[in-house]
């Protein structure tokens, strides 16, 4: 009768293996290197970085990748944010922040609109839209801003960590973009 038992060495072999390469790795001097760059001019560094860093699906990603990242990240921040405004306007009672909710729900559709243009323009490779399509985002999200910032003192900003993170990641993207189109004309 033949014994179905393995040998435990190679078992261990193999087991060691997988832990060996399911150990997360670090970034690449150049992929560190670029998220520097990218990051360097944004309000919150760590924000940035602690981004790309759960976002990453390679240690070593080009700066398309890491492009790529920041354009999704900012598509579903302002879809995220958008759906968030509206639930906020259909349970308030304040006409002036109902009022400042809805300028921020049309800023933020035209943030959405911008960056789901730019990741179209991204998959086709066409750089300079991307960027285009980028360029309006900071305006609008600075409305939303200044819409709120003109209610009652009192009145607590339901928005303020979401414009936070918007406003970096809109920096993000076209920090990143900036970064992919000169590498293009090299």
């Amino acid at each position: 009768m033949a014994s179905a038992s393995c040998p435990r060495v190679p078992i261990l072999l193999v087991i060691l293996f997988f832990l060996m390469i399911n150990i997360t790795p670090s970034f690449t001097q150049d992929t560190q290197q670029l998220i520097e760059r990218i990051c360097r001019s944004t309000e919150q560094y760590g924000f940035c970085t602690q981004t790309f860093k759960e976002n990453l699906k390679s240690p070593d990603a080009d700066i398309v990748a890491l492009t790529q990242i920041t354009i999704e990240r900012s598509v579903d921040n302002a879809t995220q944010t958008h759906n968030f405004i509206r639930q906020t306007i259909d349970s308030t009672n304040d006409p002036a922040v109902k009022s400042a909710l809805e300028t921020c729900e049309y800023s933020y559709g035209l943030v959405m609109e911008a960056f789901d243009s730019a990741a179209v323009a991204f998959f086709q490779k066409d750089y300079d839209t991307v960027e285009k399509s980028e360029s309006g985002t900071p305006r609008a999200e600075a409305s939303c801003e200044d819409s709120l910032s003109k209610t009652s003192p009192n009145t607590v900003n339901p928005l303020t960590d979401r414009n936070n993170q918007m406003r970096i990641l809109i920096a993000m993207s076209l920090n990143a973009v900036h970064e992919l189109k000169s590498t293009q004309h090299n």
